[in-house]
């Protein structure tokens, strides 16, 4: 008897995987520079191959970076001559704010924030008691209240994490996370106000939540990965609004 050949018969919908990439982060960073006088204006930027060996990226990285800030008219690129930077000031500031913190990059916190929550989540859905799923329960219904706040959405959209990391019975994992709080707020407020960042968000959140109460691990882990990947795609579709990626 043939066995009937169910993968023809089911049609598959891939959906490409948006992420920031590391050219993202890298233009944002010497941006950054740029702005606050590393490089002045009229001074010539280090060689290619001596930015990416700075910055500990591939040339092909550091090349897609300074193509970057040059569409942001930051630098002019004069071939065999060398990059120059021709201006220190952008005229809409706003996105590399999104990308960059001082000392790290918003990717950067995304790569240990996938392997920390999405952690939590799964050992949540585990080893989570009544108490837990219940407060997890009260903070996704405290944040369908239109009347609030985005700060007041955002401190809730932290207490919810902080519940799942309680929640995984890890008391150094639920530590770690504790160290990112402040990180995390200062993130969340600049990204909240992005279109349809706020409904994103709370659809992750329930997501996650709903796969921890029924106990799913590989679905919780999933959901906190789906959740913080969506950040990105939202980030993205606003940078490209912005006219700051091709």
């Amino acid at each position: 008897m043939t066995k009937p050949n169910t993968e023809s018969e089911v049609p598959r919908q891939i959906e490409r995987v948006n992420r920031l990439r590391v050219s993202d982060s890298v233009a944002a960073q010497l941006t950054q520079l740029i702005i606050k006088g590393a490089y002045e204006v009229g001074e010539k930027l280090p060689s290619e191959r001596v930015l990416s060996e700075q910055f500990g990226v591939s040339r092909s990285s550091m090349r897609e970076a300074i193509r970057g800030i040059e569409s942001n008219g930051l630098v002019n690129s004069s071939h065999g001559v060398g990059v120059f930077v021709v201006k220190n000031t952008l005229d809409t500031p706003e996105t590399p704010e999104i990308l960059i913190f001082d000392d790290f990059t918003v990717p950067e916190l995304f790569e240990v924030r996938r392997t920390l929550e999405g952690e939590a989540a799964a050992l949540a859905a585990g080893r989570r008691a009544p108490a837990d799923t219940d407060e997890m329960e009260r903070l996704l219904r405290a944040c369908v209240d239109t009347d609030l706040t985005d700060a007041e959405f955002v401190q809730l959209d932290i207490e919810l994490h902080q519940a799942v990391a309680a929640a995984s019975k890890n008391g150094l994992l639920a530590k770690l996370y504790g160290t990112l709080e402040p990180l995390l707020g200062e993130y969340s407020r600049r990204v909240i106000a992005i279109p349809g960042r706020r409904e994103h968000a709370h659809d992750g959140h329930v997501a996650i939540v709903e796969a921890i109460v029924a106990g799913r691990a590989r679905d919780a882990r999933a959901a906190a990965v789906a959740h913080i990947r969506d950040v990105e795609e939202d980030i993205l579709r606003f940078m490209k609004d912005s006219g700051r990626t091709t």
